[in-house]
């Protein structure tokens, strides 16, 4: 019984990354940070209601990406040739000159990973309420995880910059209201990396389980 109880206190103790100090309460208080106290390393921030934010953010980004892939980002006039550029036909034209491989790795940096990504946290904001629900956010939270550092959003808006500088003085180049949504989606995809915590998601179970354990334990008395 007690080497059990030495292996659940080793479990859940963490490791500073830059000193390799065991800190055995390694999570912060909502709205505090976890610091390191040997380095004064960061070693756990907690935003406050990180689920909430997380969630609208989430929504948000939703509602942005429909304008952001489907209206024009620029419209360009080069000579006699006019056209305009979305997020998805420079997908198609890119597999069309026969960059295979580039176009399917531009279609999932840029538009699929994102959107999978917002699709993830929403459910997982959402979904962590419910108890029959806690196997299918287990595997969001792992696969947003696994997603994170795929969603290139601020690779793609280095390109679009870099087309507009590099093209403005060949012919006309005019930003379409599709960039201004891209660039707010992008923004919201950063906000939503810095106030999702999956700890706080994890906490938010367990409370949830201990006051049904508890439930229980009453109801049976």
């Amino acid at each position: 019984m007690q080497r059990g109880a030495d292996v659940m206190q080793r479990r859940w103790q963490r490791a500073c990354h830059e000193c390799d100090l065991l800190i055995t309460d390694a999570l912060a208080p909502p709205g505090q940070k976890l610091v390191c106290p040997r380095c004064n390393a960061v070693l756990h921030r907690n935003p406050k209601n990180s689920i909430r934010y997380t969630a609208a953010l989430s929504l948000t980004g939703l509602l942005l990406f429909i304008p952001a892939a489907t209206l024009p980002l620029m419209h360009f006039s080069i000579f006699a040739f006019s056209g305009e550029s979305t997020l998805l036909n420079g997908v198609a034209a890119l597999f069309n000159a026969g960059y295979v491989w580039l176009s399917a790795l531009v279609l999932f940096c840029s538009v699929l990973a994102p959107l999978v990504k917002f699709l993830l946290l929403a459910f997982i904001c959402w979904g962590s309420a419910w108890a029959f629900l806690d196997g299918p956010v287990a595997v969001a939270v792992r696969w947003y995880r696994h997603l994170k550092e795929w969603g290139m959003l601020d690779v793609y808006m280095l390109g679009v910059l870099v087309a507009l500088i590099k093209m403005r003085d060949l012919g006309k180049m005019e930003v379409d209201v599709g960039l201004y949504c891209f660039v707010a989606m992008m923004l919201v995809a950063n906000l939503t990396t810095l106030s999702f915590d999956p700890h706080v998601v994890w906490a938010r179970m367990e409370r949830r389980r201990r006051r049904a354990r508890a439930a229980v334990a009453g109801g049976t008395q």
